[in-house]
């Protein structure tokens, strides 16, 4: 996250306001956290009808005698139980099992969030949980590696250093350094995006200073969720985004107004992708007409049609183009197409058309909008590469227009086949050439082109005719194992691996009817002797004699 630059305090207010986080979980606050983790029922036989249990929901131990609850004995070490006491879908775990409960330690991403003056503070890390023999009910402890503070206007941000710690757990490492602008404390870096936590304290948010910020009316639109409701029953209840939604808002207050008229997707793509879309869209004013950049009227009629972000969008670039004056045209000259008009707009200019043009030619067809429009759309774009003459009307804007486009896509797909082959022509004679070998009655056979690995395929019923485009385009390499008597007879399927640049060779998979699946040895073993024989041949540089028949040294193929 790069879009929140940290507010400058003096010496003693940064004093005062990192000495206001909390350093403790009440006692409130760790009854809540312990629902974040998995729940537990551990017992002890106290003879054969009586199990001494403690549940890690309720807190509470108690006796189960098997006179009253024959049930419950019935559920062995790792089964899923009730709680006897409390009700509390738990897995059931023998007390005996466990000499010390490491293999139980876990933790979990939370934020704790607090009201500190002015400020709403808000500390993310990692609450732990730890069982021993003393306390079977579990220790928790927060442990924060990360510290915010927002109010209108102003961010601070602190960080601490962490290691590694229980093969996967973090701890902090000590001191606190303020950090010179907001980052994501749980940021999944494979997606860029930010991973979920548990919320501790999140009603604070409605009594700070940034109750207005609307954070709960965008997470329920954005998730399906209700931020009010922590329902740990239903589903574990989390939350994202958080950090990077507030410090936002400190410097965008526009985002209030955005949520309440209902622009969410604005807000998410600010929030979630970092896109504020300043092209379109001025954060700088006060009220939505300006911020969208609409006059009133255009604004209002915007909010009665519900013109998404997108279609926003569009009409501003219309407009800058001189194809409509205002919002009002636009909306009659698309009247119908919904979230197609960018088909249509894309149909006219490639058809070189106006817009208006385009939507009455696409109207005068029976059917679904969006279909029609996705047709012209296709058909426009394989005529342009089969260099048909879009200045003639009746190419650009036929009347037959399903059948065209069956021709044309037709005709393209004939012609990139046809220019896939002639380069596969010098692929396959290389192929031929370096691979193709016969010896004790078995042959290895290069495909001719397509066709010939989807009928391979077809016949063994297995998936290497998925492979056929790749190996026409030289993204792997497929060969035939046939016999030597019946060649074109599909028998066995090699994938080759030919790594820096077929310096190494080895078979990825070989594969005959059905996977092999039917019971039989491998092929790897039946023509181990042959095929070990070939990759020998293969590596020493595929020689052939006059006749352009493979030399070997020897033939041993079993």
């Amino acid at each position: 996250m790069k879009n929140a630059e940290c507010t400058s305090l003096t010496q003693e207010e940064e004093m005062e306001l990192f000495a206001a986080f909390p350093r403790y979980l009440s006692d409130e606050e760790e009854a809540l956290t312990r629902k974040f983790f998995p729940q537990y029922v551990f017992f002890r036989a106290e003879g054969k009808n009586v199990r001494r249990c403690v549940c890690t929901s309720c807190m509470e131990g108690f006796f189960v005698d098997k006179a009253i609850r024959p049930d419950f004995f019935r559920i062995k070490h790792k089964g899923i139980c009730e709680c006897p006491n409390c009700g509390q879908r738990a897995e059931l775990l023998a007390m005996g099992k466990y000499g010390n409960f490491d293999s139980l330690r876990s933790h979990e991403r939370a934020v704790q969030i607090s009201i500190h003056k002015d400020w709403l503070l808000v500390q993310a890390g990692y609450v732990f949980r730890w069982f021993d023999h003393e306390d079977l009910g579990g220790y928790i402890e927060f442990s924060p590696s990360k510290r915010y503070a927002f109010a209108p206007g102003r961010r601070v941000m602190w960080t601490t250093g962490v290691y590694y710690c229980f093969g996967h757990d973090f701890w902090p490492d000590g001191g606190w350094d303020k950090a010179d602008r907001i980052r994501t404390p749980f940021q999944n870096r494979a997606y860029e995006a930010d991973s979920a936590f548990w919320p501790i304290g999140v009603e604070n948010i409605a009594e700070s200073s940034l109750r207005y910020c609307q954070y709960g009316a965008w997470f329920d639109a954005e998730y399906g969720g209700s931020l009010g409701r922590l329902d740990f029953d239903l589903e574990p209840f989390r939350i994202a985004y958080l950090i990077r939604y507030l410090a936002e808002y400190t410097r965008r207050p526009q985002m209030e107004f955005l949520v309440k008229l209902g622009f969410h997707q604005v807000v998410s793509d600010l929030v979630i992708w970092g896109k504020p879309h300043k092209d379109i869209l001025d954060w700088s004013a006060g009220n939505p007409a300006d911020f969208f950049r609409l006059s009133k009227g255009d604004f209002r009629l915007f909010r009665e049609t519900r013109c998404d972000f997108e279609e926003l969008k569009g009409f501003r670039t219309l407009r800058r183009q001189g194809l409509v004056k205002d919002l009002a045209e636009f909306v009659r000259l698309l009247e119908g197409w919904g979230k197609n008009f960018c088909l249509v707009r894309r149909g006219a200019v490639q058809a070189h058309v106006s817009l208006e043009r385009a939507a009455r030619y696409l109207k005068s067809f029976d059917g679904n909008a969006a279909v029609t429009a996705q047709l012209w759309v296709d058909y426009l774009e394989a005529a342009a590469k089969l260099k048909y003459d879009l200045t003639q009307d009746d190419v650009r804007m036929p009347r037959d227009l399903a059948e065209r486009h069956d021709l044309a896509a037709a005709s393209l797909r004939t012609a990139e086949d046809e220019k896939a082959m002639r380069k596969y022509r010098v692929r396959y004679r290389r192929l031929v050439e370096q691979f193709s070998f016969t010896a004790d009655g078995l042959s290895v056979v290069v495909p001719g082109g397509v066709q010939d690995i989807v009928r391979e395929g077809r016949v063994l019923q297995h998936c290497v005719g998925g492979y056929a485009e790749r190996h026409v385009s030289g993204a792997v390499t497929i060969l035939f194992l046939r016999m030597e008597s019946a060649p074109g007879v599909p028998y066995v399927t090699i994938e080759l691996s030919t790594e820096n640049n077929c310096r190494e060779l080895r078979i990825r998979q070989i594969h005959g009817y059905r996977n092999d699946r039917d019971g039989g040895p491998p092929p790897e073993r039946v023509h181990g002797g042959f095929l070990k024989l070939w990759l020998d041949w293969v590596h020493e540089g595929s020689p052939r004699g006059a006749d352009e028949r493979p030399v070997v040294k020897e033939v041993t193929a079993a």
